[in-house]
C-alpha cells in the first residue's frame, strides 16, 4: 500500500477527534470620538454604551478604553491609571474617586483631562510628568498634597483645593514644569498653597487662598500673579527666593507679610497689604520696580523693608503702620509719588516715615504725615536726595541727618512738629535749597556741629530763625 493514502487516513481520523476552536476575533480599537459610561449604581456591568454603562471605572480605563470616560454619581475606589489622552467627565462633586492609602488617587500617562470630579484621599491626589488639564476638579484629605509636577504642564480652570490636614502643598511643580491656575480656590491650612521649584513657570489668575500658611513657596523660576488674594494665614503670604515675580493685582490680609523675597527679581503692579503681623513687604536683596502699592496696619517692622536691595517705588500709600513707612538699608532705593500717614511706634523708639541707612536713596513727590519720630531719617553713610517732600506733624523733627549721612534737598516743607525742622547730629550733613517751615516747636534747625557736621540753607521761606546761629549752619 502506498504510504501517501496512509498519512492522509491517519490526518483525517486526528481531525475528526480534535474539538472545534473558535477562530480568534482581534479587538477593535474605539473609533475616534468614542466614548465609555460607567455606573457604579447600576446592579451588573455592561459593554460600557450609554445604555448599559460599565460599573467599575477600571472597565472604563482597560477593558474598552476611549478618549471620553463618563463617569456617574458616586464612590469609585483607586488608584487608578490613566491611557494617555484620557478624558475623565464627571457629574459634579458627586462623583468621587478615592484611595484610603497612601498611593496617588490617580496616575496618567503622557497626558489627560479631567472635567467635574472629586479626588480624595491618597498622599498625592495626582502624581504625573506629562500634560493635566482640571475643570472643576475638588481636592480633599490628601495626606502629602493634591497635585505633583514632576516636569509637565498643567492647566487648572475653576478647582478647588480643600486641605484637611497641615503640612501639606496645593500644587507642587519641580523642575522644567509649568502651572496655569485660573479662577480656582485654595482652602484651608495647606503649608503651600503652590510650591514651585527650579526653573518652574507659574501663572495665577483669578486665584484666592485662604488659611494657607503661604500661598506661594516660589525657589527660583518665574511667576506671574493677576487678580490673586490671600488672606488668614500665618507665614509670608508670598515668599521668593532666587527667582522672577510678576504682580498685577494682588491682596494679601493678615499673614507675618504680605510679601517677602530674597534675591528675587520682581516687577508689581497693584499690591495690598493689610494688617501684616511684622510688614507689607520684606525685601532682601532684591531688585526691580514696585508700582501702585498699598500697605495699611502692618506691625512692628513697618510697611515696606528694605534690606541690600535695589528698587524703583512708586506710587505709594501706607497709612495707619507700626515702627516705620519705608525702612531701607544699604542698597539703592527710588521712591516717587508717594504718601506716609499715621505711624505708630508701640516700642517708643521707632515711628519714623523714611529710615534710611547707609542707602542711596533718591525720593521725589513724597509726603509724611502723623509720626511720632522723624519725617526723614538717614544714617550710618547714607546718601539722600530729597525733591518737592513735605513733613507735617512729625513730632522729633522733620528731617535728621547722622553718622556720616548726606541729605540734598530742594523743595523741602516742614510743618506743625513738637521739634525742630532740622536736626543735624555728630558727622551729618544737610543741604537745603527752597525750605518751607512753620508751627516748629523747638525752632528752624538744630545741630550738634561735632565732626564734620555742618548745614548749608539756601531761599528760606519761614519766620522761625532759631538754630541758624549754630557753628555749623550756613544761611542764605
Amino acid at each position: 500500500m502506498s504510504p501517501r493514502p496512509l498519512v492522509f487516513a491517519l490526518l483525517l481520523i486526528a481531525a475528526c477527534r480534535a474539538p472545534s476552536v473558535p477562530p480568534v476575533v482581534p479587538l477593535t480599537p474605539p473609533p475616534p470620538g468614542a466614548e465609555v459610561w460607567v455606573d457604579g449604581a447600576r446592579g451588573a456591568s455592561g459593554d460600557g454604551s450609554r445604555e448599559r454603562p460599565f460599573r467599575t471605572l477600571a472597565e472604563g480605563l482597560v477593558v474598552r478604553p476611549a478618549p471620553t470616560v463618563h463617569v456617574a454619581r458616586g464612590l469609585y475606589a483607586g488608584p487608578f491609571v490613566l491611557p494617555a489622552g484620557t478624558r475623565l467627565v464627571g457629574e459634579g462633586e458627586g462623583t468621587v474617586l478615592y484611595v484610603e492609602g497612601r498611593e496617588p488617587v490617580l496616575r496618567m500617562e503622557v497626558g489627560a483631562r479631567l472635567e467635574r470630579l472629586a479626588l480624595q484621599g491618597g498622599g498625592w491626589a495626582v502624581e504625573t510628568d506629562g500634560t493635566l488639564e482640571l475643570e472643576g476638579v475638588a481636592f480633599s484629605g490628601q495626606r502629602e498634597g493634591a497635585v505633583r509636577m514632576i516636569g509637565g504642564r498643567l492647566v487648572a480652570k475653576g478647582a478647588r483645593f480643600e486641605a484637611s490636614l497641615s503640612e501639606t502643598v496645593g500644587v507642587s511643580v519641580e523642575g522644567p514644569g509649568s502651572v496655569d491656575v485660573r479662577e480656582s480656590t485654595f482652602v484651608g491650612p495647606w503649608r503651600r498653597g503652590v510650591r514651585m521649584q527650579g526653573a518652574a513657570e507659574v501663572v495665577l489668575e483669578g486665584v484666592r487662598f485662604q488659611d494657607a500658611v503661604m500661598a506661594l513657596d516660589q525657589e527660583g523660576g518665574r511667576a506671574r500673579l493677576r487678580r490673586v488674594t490671600v488672606e488668614a494665614g500665618r507665614g509670608p503670604g508670598l515668599l521668593v527666593t532666587d527667582g522672577t515675580l510678576e504682580i498685577d493685582e494682588a491682596q494679601v490680609i493678615g499673614h507675618e507679610y504680605g510679601l517677602a523675597s530674597h534675591g528675587a527679581r520682581l516687577d508689581v503692579r497693584g499690591f495690598t497689604s493689610v494688617r501684616a503681623e511684622r510688614a507689607g513687604m520684606g525685601l532682601t536683596r532684591s531688585t526691580g520696580r514696585l508700582e501702585d502699592i498699598h500697605v495699611r496696619q502692618s506691625g512692628s517692622f513697618g510697611a515696606l523693608q528694605f534690606v541690600d536691595s535695589d528698587l524703583e517705588v512708586r506710587d505709594f500709600r501706607l497709612d495707619d503702620v507700626d515702627g516705620y513707612g519705608v525702612a531701607a538699608t544699604k542698597g539703592k532705593l527710588r521712591a516717587r509719588d508717594g504718601s506716609i500717614t499715621r505711624l505708630r511706634s508701640k516700642e517708643g523708639f521707632t515711628g519714623d516715615g523714611l529710615h534710611l541707612r547707609g542707602v542711596v536713596a533718591d525720593v521725589e513727590s513724597v509726603e509724611v504725615r502723623d509720626a511720632p519720630g522723624v519725617g526723614v531719617l538717614a544714617a550710618q553713610g547714607a546718601e539722600v536726595t530729597l525733591r518737592d517732600v513735605t513733613l507735617v506733624r512729625c513730632q522729633q523733627a522733620g528731617l535728621e541727618a547722622e553718622s556720616l549721612a548726606r541729605v540734598s534737598a530742594t523743595g523741602l516743607e516742614v510743618r506743625d512738629t513738637k521739634g525742630v525742622a532740622l536736626a543735624v547730629l555728630r558727622d551729618g550733613e544737610v543741604w537745603v535749597d527752597v525750605l518751607t517751615a512753620s508751627g516748629l516747636a523747638e525752632g528752624l534747625v538744630w545741630a550738634e556741629c561735632e565732626g564734620t557736621a555742618q548745614v548749608h540753607l539756601g531761599r528760606l521761606r519761614t519766620e522761625d530763625r532759631r538754630g541758624l546761629t549754630a557753628s555749623c549752619v550756613t544761611a542764605r
